[in-house]
């Protein structure tokens, strides 16, 4: 005995098989020049082979499916700044910690020296190498360096990442490596020691993840006051200990509050019956314009210290 899912077509009047050559025959309506005995449990019209989808209860048509699937979309929960909620492991932040331990381990194998004189930033050659803006974030100067970064990483970057989203969480994590190590290029006095040293490490982009979540904390209403007392003594270190860029941790804070903070002012607001899909589309168009919009003002500071080295005679 056959079955079927969906619902067959009518028989033929009077009885017997349906006449697929009759005008009269049931048609899917994407394809009229196909006949079809099946019909959509939902919209209960025809739907030949190619525009049927197997539901949980029978079979539906495709533009059923495509309706089901938008709404559920327009239900869909979103993040305080618009994204989709992290469901699965953070991979972000596992992948940026995965590239600063192997990145390290070549490093520490005699790679050193290498590495450093192709990814690490310095403000001399900053035009020249316009790339050590962002991969000297990876580079570390010892194990008790990277160490403390990584767990930074993973005690802050989980918990940011699943508020704001894996793409915005990255955009804000890699803008604030680039801001912090442009702080260190404008705060540098042209030709003293400090504009030929070099920096690496992910502390611009980590202290930009302190001031991302101290915004965060803030308009959630949530306690802030120990993200500010870790702000404080990571500062306070800077100063203390000598090798410490603190140039880069404070050019990492406020870019990376600035971008949470523009996140949220600019994130448009769902209003009754609204497209809550095209809301979110605007959103995550709109917050990388913000990005874009930050790269670009870093980029203009950035050109401004490097037309006074040319004039000096300073720059590579």
């Amino acid at each position: 005995m056959s079955q079927s899912y969906g619902k067959g077509a009518d028989p033929k009047p009077g009885g017997g098989e349906p006449d697929y050559t009759s005008s009269a025959a049931p048609v899917c309506p994407r394809h009229p020049d196909r006949p079809s005995l099946i019909r959509c449990q939902r919209c209960d019209r025809p739907a030949c082979v190619e525009c049927q989808r197997r539901a949980a209860v029978g079979i539906q048509c495709v533009d059923c499916v495509s309706e089901a699937e938008h709404s559920q979309r327009q239900s869909a929960p979103r993040t305080v700044v618009g994204a989709e909620p992290v469901r699965t492991l953070p991979v972000v932040t596992y992948t940026i910690m995965g590239l600063c331990a192997v990145i390290f381990a070549l490093q520490f194998i005699g790679l050193d020296h290498t590495l450093s004189q192709w990814f690490m930033f310095a403000p001399f050659r900053s035009l020249a190498m316009p790339w050590t803006f962002l991969t000297s974030g990876f580079l570390h100067g010892g194990i008790a360096h990277v160490g403390l970064n990584l767990y930074a990483l993973w005690a802050v970057g989980q918990y940011l990442e699943r508020a704001l989203g894996h793409w915005r969480y990255l955009a804000v994590f890699l803008v604030s490596v680039l801001g912090g190590h442009t702080a260190v290029l404008l705060l540098s006095s042209i030709g003293t020691d400090s504009w030929f040293t070099g920096t690496v490490g992910a502390s611009g982009g980590l202290f930009g993840m302190f001031g991302a979540l101290l915004i965060l904390q803030r308009r959630l209403g949530a306690e802030s006051t120990q993200v500010l007392i870790l702000i404080v003594l990571n500062f306070v270190i800077g100063f203390i200990y000598p090798g410490i860029s603190w140039q880069g941790h404070l050019g990492g804070l406020v870019v990376g509050a600035a971008a949470v903070g523009l996140f949220f002012a600019t994130r448009p607001t769902a209003e009754p019956g609204a497209d809550r899909v095209a809301v979110a589309k605007k959103s995550t168009l709109i917050h990388g314009g913000v990005i874009a919009g930050i790269v670009v003002l870093l980029i203009a500071a950035c050109a401004v210290k490097w037309w006074f080295a040319a004039q000096t005679g300073y720059l590579a």
